[in-house]
């Protein structure tokens, strides 16, 4: 028997902590879209000098009627008449709105991993002469296994210091990620938007043509109204100027009828 030999052995053991994290960042955008089409009527241009005169002046004090910017305006529903005395023109505008509103989104999915080598190391004894059984084999066999529960007791006390760097690394890139994802989804919701204002702006102008013949009647019938007035007040004022006497007048759903008598040079006429 000579003196025992020391046979050492290392064992390791690969420790990987990955991570995943799915992000997902949204936006809302939203904007008006407006539709106006426009029908004109040289109005004022039709009328005698002196009915465009009364005409203009009845509009003054018009029921609904008010003054802007020079002209008269009467608010429809979902449009408008305005009529210009400067040039006659009576412009009939049709006017819708909607509001669009949409969501963008943006998604992203990141990974990571934090790896790292435990390493566990055991030692055995042995004889040259194989003394007792104790050869250089059982030794490397007995290091090996206490060199492997070594390593497997390191691995796990590596483990949990790479949970800790995992979970710092993942909100780093998290942190990192935050801009790009909103300028993602903001590009997306401005993309959407864009999308949906072309769609309603189109709705819009399909209803607002189908629509803007009637409304112009409507316009016109409400300036007609004016010009009824108009008419009916040129027409007393010419009869209480010529001392008309009989003067009568009669409202229907049709029109205005006035009936007054005139004496000219002796002669009535009515």
């Amino acid at each position: 028997m000579c003196n025992p030999r020391r046979v050492r052995v290392e064992a390791t053991r690969e420790v990987v902590e990955a991570w995943e994290l799915a992000l997902e960042r949204r936006a809302s955008a939203s904007d008006s879209v407006v539709s106006e089409l426009e029908v004109r009527h040289p109005f004022g241009g039709t009328l005698g000098l002196a009915t465009r005169q009364v005409f203009e002046a009845t509009l003054t004090t018009a029921d609904g009627w008010r003054a802007e910017e020079g002209g008269h305006v009467l608010e429809l529903t979902d449009g408008r008449v305005r009529y210009d005395p400067a040039t006659g023109e009576l412009v009939v505008t049709a006017r819708l709105e909607d509001q669009v509103t949409v969501e963008g989104r943006a998604a992203e999915t990141l990974r990571g991993s934090v790896r790292e080598q435990a390493t566990g190391s055991g030692e055995g004894r042995y004889f040259a002469d194989g003394f007792a059984g104790r050869t250089r084999e059982v030794a490397e066999r007995e290091a090996q296994v206490v060199a492997e529960a070594d390593a497997v007791r390191r691995a796990r006390e590596l483990a949990g210091r790479l949970r800790v760097q995992a979970d710092r690394e993942s909100t780093t890139a998290a942190a990192a990620a935050e801009a790009r994802l909103q300028r993602a989804a903001d590009d997306d919701a401005r993309a959407r938007l864009a999308e949906e204002r072309e769609r309603v702006r189109a709705d819009l102008e399909a209803r607002n043509r189908e629509r803007i013949t009637r409304l112009g009647q409507d316009g016109l019938r409400a300036v007609n109204g004016v010009l009824a007035t108009a008419y009916q007040r040129a027409l007393l004022d010419f009869a209480r100027q010529h001392g008309a006497t009989g003067i009568r007048q009669e409202e229907s759903d049709g029109g205005i009828d006035i009936e007054f008598e005139i004496d000219f040079d002796g002669k009535m006429e009515n």
